[in-house]
């Protein structure tokens, strides 16, 4: 019997599909009929693109009627289907079919459909696929996703955004596991997705809520990692998805940063205190995966921003100096390319404030501090090697300091400060360890010639340097402004210093005294004397107690013994010798202690107790209060009777026991096993001054006459040393058998020739490597203005006389000249003329 039907004929898998929905329409998915097509579709794959397919079909059909239970079993339906046939060949076609599906969901503008769109999406994302896709794309999620996140519907706008930053979250997730896709990570991707992500983390409703709900404040960007979980605000969800997606960038891509920087441009976002910049660029920071890349990329953002107005810059120096501390890890040209790069903003910045263009010098200044404190903050995150690389940078960025230059401008001047300023920003972050690993020959003669220019402030800044980097066990709190001490057990002032830095400071501690000894000169005479005079206190305290050396010991008393006669004669005002004199007697005090000898400590306790009489409160260290003081409206300032402390020099002038004797030292000392030989020298020149330009005075009697020849304007090279041997005795006729050959000339100048005692001498010295240096360059300076001034047939001649003097054939003439003047012309005696010894007669 013949069977027929009128209904057309379905294929199989449609009638699976179709058994899946029930009947009543208001159900969800038939559990077991989904098991049966997911059997179906494991056992014959190559239906799994139709199923798709038809699938969308009924999605589409349902959508247009607004069945939307329907959809929701037909959205179940391909997640299961995907989430158990992912790893069959097959799988490409079917995932087209889903994604026009959620395509579809999206272009509804359902905000039930578009969080259903999206979860599937996710789900989506977090499936491994086993076969590659190459010819996918998601240009339409991308920008869908990113328009969700911009919603402004005030009744739904934050669930649309979150669903719009969850969606963004898959789209990058799953682009950046597989390297197969289209990447991610173009400028056109990055300028959708960044900026809906910094819209969202801007927002102020969570905070509103917090407010309203008295929840506890946020934990800052720098203290917490990437969230676990999914976050369940869209501001929360936004930070932690910022944080991933830098954690996910490829390394020094450019396309992340940019977009950050171009949306607090237009948004306004750099103007003080930054805040939003500074906690977006701090997430980035702990996240990327290289840090140097973001600080130069806002480094090259600062110089594009170069002209506009000081509030955006002085936000981006901000931003930098919050977040520069997390680039540890730099090394090599990335590390002096970011500073040069400060520097040259910094440079930029003083040259545009001394313009007349300059529309606020206060601004102006604040972004310079700023910049400076990037610099500083900088230089604390980098190991010690790498400070001191860049202390040596900044000083060779210091503009001319030698007396050689001393015309600058006023911008350089101005420069000159603030480099200083940063140098003792980046000084104060380092630790020293061995004096000779920091202070290299050119680094130590920049820091000396910046103490003696004339500049008071520099050179304030320059001691504040000196101390920071001598100080190895943190005394500076205490020596900072040194009291009247009266034991030092209690005191961590007593180290051992290594040989190392006791050789390092046998070759300088001269330059160190003559540099103290110009600072204390040049200390101005206004309200900041007495800052100038702690400083330079400072400074010696430091040299006594962290390079304890006979030597070091030594060449200190010789600098005190030399201020204190500087005072005694009148050099400074009446004020300013009042406080060299207390700066002697803290000095001579504080020393005394150290060296642990009791007949100089109880010299020193004798005089000062003797000073207790006198009616200067600066003189009589051994009172509790330091110095007098008023309290005006303006706040407290030093009161000085000036003619009490002139009564009180004139006491100190005529009385030599209220005055501390060089000769007592030396014989104390001498008792107790220390070489003082050198204390007996002469510690400068009487009667001259300091000269700000660089001219150092010299400490020995070798050196002084050196001097006295540079002022004159007499050529060094004139000093004669005799290497010649005399073989006749001191009373003898014959003429003196000397190298004269080739050397006829005579000391023009009547100079005095160098004995063995001065060799001594200068060997026994130390050596002076800015005294040598300064005489180098004034040798050349000398050449050259010899050959610029003199003419042109009085050098030929001076030539031509030097030449003849050391021309062999010239020189050979000259002693048969001399040996035929010699020739004897009397006649010869007979042999019976000449008288033989008795011993030889018979």
């Amino acid at each position: 019997m013949d069977l027929c039907c009128c209904a057309p004929c379905k294929p199989r898998y449609r009638r699976l599909v179709d058994d899946i929905y029930l009947r009543s329409g208001t159900d969800g998915l038939h559990k077991s009929n989904m098991q049966k097509l997911t059997f179906y579709v494991l056992s014959q794959p190559e239906k799994l693109d139709r199923i798709g397919e038809y699938i969308l079909l009924r999605l589409s059909r349902d959508l247009y009627r607004q069945r939307y239970t329907q959809v929701k079993v037909s959205v179940e339906a391909m997640d299961q289907l995907l989430q158990s046939c992912h790893v069959l060949s097959s799988l490409n076609q079917f995932i087209e079919s889903f994604l026009k599906m959620l395509q579809k969901l999206l272009e509804t503008n359902n905000l039930a459909m578009e969080k259903l769109a999206t979860d599937s999406f996710v789900n989506f994302a977090n499936i491994e696929e086993s076969t590659p896709a190459y010819h996918r794309e998601y240009d339409f999620f991308i920008a869908k996703f990113a328009a969700m996140c911009f919603s402004n519907d005030s009744k739904d706008a934050r669930a649309i955004r979150y669903a719009g930053l969850k969606g963004l979250r898959g789209v990058v997730w799953k682009s950046a596991t597989d390297p197969l896709q289209v990447s991610i990570w173009e400028k056109q991707h990055m300028c959708k997705i960044i900026p809906a992500i910094l819209l969202n983390l801007e927002d102020n409703d969570d905070r509103e809520e917090k407010d309203e709900g008295h929840g506890d404040e946020q934990p800052s960007p720098f203290t917490q990692s990437f969230a676990s979980g999914i976050a369940e605000s869209p501001k929360a969800l936004s930070d932690q998805f910022l944080r991933e997606l830098m954690e996910k960038a490829p390394f020094g891509l450019i396309s992340v940063i940019e977009p950050v920087l171009s949306h607090c441009d237009s948004h306004g976002k750099w103007k003080p205190p930054a805040n939003f910049a500074t906690h977006v660029f701090g997430a980035i920071m702990f996240s990327i995966k290289d840090p140097s890349f973001v600080i130069q990329a806002l480094i090259n953002h600062l110089e594009t921003k170069s002209n506009s107005d000081a509030s955006i810059r002085i936000g981006i120096a901000t931003v930098l100096s919050s977040i520069v501390s997390r680039a540890n890890a730099c090394i090599g040209p990335s590390l002096l390319g970011i500073f040069n790069s400060l520097l040259k903003h910094l440079r930029q910045s003083v040259e545009f404030r001394h313009s007349k263009e300059c529309p606020s010098i206060k601004a102006e200044e604040d972004y310079q501090n700023t910049l400076i404190n990037a610099m500083g903050y900088y230089a604390n995150a980098l190991p010690d090697y790498q400070k001191v690389d860049i202390m040596m940078l900044i000083v060779e960025s210091i503009p001319k300091i030698s007396g050689t230059y001393p015309n600058l401008t006023a911008a350089e001047m101005y420069l000159r400060s603030v480099l200083v300023k940063t140098l003792l920003r980046v000084a104060t972050k380092y630790k020293t360890a061995y004096f000779s690993a920091v202070f290299t020959d050119s680094f130590l003669k920049t820091l000396l010639q910046l103490a003696v220019i004339n500049e008071p402030s520099v050179r304030l800044n320059t001691q504040s340097i000196f101390h920071t980097l001598l100080d190895r066990h943190d005394n500076l709190s205490l020596l900072a402004h040194l009291p009247c001490l009266t034991d030092v057990d209690n005191q961590p002032l007593i180290h051992r210093c290594s040989r190392a830095d006791q050789i390092f400071m046998r070759s300088h501690i001269t330059s160190f005294t003559h540099m103290l000894y110009k600072n204390v000169f040049l200390s101005p005479e206004d309200s900041t004397l007495s800052e100038h005079i702690d400083a330079a206190l400072c400074t010696m305290a430091l040299l006594c107690v962290e390079a304890r050396c006979d030597e070091v010991l030594v060449e200190l008393l010789r600098l005190v013994f030399a201020l204190q006669s500087a005072a005694l004669e009148s050099v400074f005002n009446t004020h300013k010798r009042i406080l060299v004199h207390s700066l002697v007697s803290k000095y001579l005090n504080f020393s005394s202690l150290l060296m642990a000898v009791p007949s100089v400590y109880q010299y020193v306790q004798r005089v000062l107790k003797q000073r207790t009489h006198l009616g200067a409160s600066a003189l009589n260290i051994l009172s509790a209060s330091r110095e007098t003081t008023e309290v005006t409206r303006f706040g407290r300032r030093e009161v000085h009777d000036e003619a009490l402390e002139k009564q009180c020099l004139r006491k100190l002038v005529d009385d030599p026991s209220l005055t501390f004797n060089r000769n007592d030292f030396a014989e104390m000392l001498k008792a107790s096993g220390k070489d003082v030989q050198r204390l007996s020298l002469p510690f400068a020149s009487k009667g001259r001054g300091i000269n700000v330009d660089g001219v150092e005075n010299s400490s020995d009697n070798t050196q002084n006459a050196l001097l006295k020849i540079r002022q004159n304007n007499v050529d060094e090279s004139t000093f004669l040393i005799d290497t010649s041997f005399e073989t006749s005795p001191p009373g003898s006729r014959t003429t003196s058998r000397r190298n004269t050959i080739l050397s006829n000339f005579e000391n023009e100048n009547n100079l005095p020739y160098l004995t063995v005692d001065s060799l001594r001498k200068a060997l026994n010295s130390s050596s002076d490597l800015a005294e040598k240096e300064r005489i180098e360059k004034e040798k050349t300076v000398r050449v050259v203005e010899r050959f610029r001034k003199k003419d042109f047939d009085y050098l030929v001649k001076e030539v031509e006389r030097v030449n003849e003097r050391a021309d062999l054939s010239t020189a050979i003439k000259r002693l048969l000249q001399k040996s035929d003047e010699n020739i004897i012309t009397e006649q010869p005696k007979s042999i019976f003329e000449v008288n033989f010894p008795c011993a030889l007669v018979e």
